[in-house]
């Protein structure tokens, strides 16, 4: 089901149907798929298929996140950051980019320290992570950028 929410947004073989896309990612999400779960929370975060709706991404996020899903504790980090439907809170985003970071996300990585010397430890550690999955979709199908 994850994939159809993909394909549909990607116009994969169909014409791109934002609306779809969200349907086919409920649908997985309900179903205890973890990147849907993340997906609907992206969808909700920037309004695509639907109207902007940060609770509801605050939402699916966290329901990713409480079943260890490292990309969703980013974001959450990300809306504490930016107070996308919660007050700015830089240290509830840390505390968000530190778990996401400790369960290996290069994103939160960034995000974890203003410290110089622990910043330079995480954006290295970050950027051996990232390199690592470049590898690793380099030799599998297309659909390792949608992960």
């Amino acid at each position: 089901m994850g994939y159809l929410g993909y394909i549909y947004r990607h116009g994969l073989g169909v014409r791109v149907d934002d609306a779809a896309a969200w349907d086919w990612d409920r649908r997985a999400a309900s179903h205890g798929n973890l990147g849907a779960m993340h997906q609907m929370g992206y969808l909700d975060e920037y309004g695509l298929g639907v109207p902007i709706d940060y609770a509801g991404a605050m939402s699916w996020y966290r329901k990713a996140a409480d079943l260890g899903h490292a990309p969703s504790m980013n974001n959450i980090g990300n809306l504490y950051h930016d107070g996308h439907g919660v007050p700015v809170d830089e240290a509830a985003a840390m505390k968000w980019y530190q778990m996401a970071a400790d369960r290996g996300e290069a994103v939160g990585m960034y995000g974890v320290s203003k410290d110089r010397t622990k910043a330079i430890f995480w954006y290295r550690k970050a950027a051996a992570a990232i390199s690592a999955s470049i590898s690793r979709c380099v030799s599998l199908t297309p659909f390792c950028l949608a992960s």
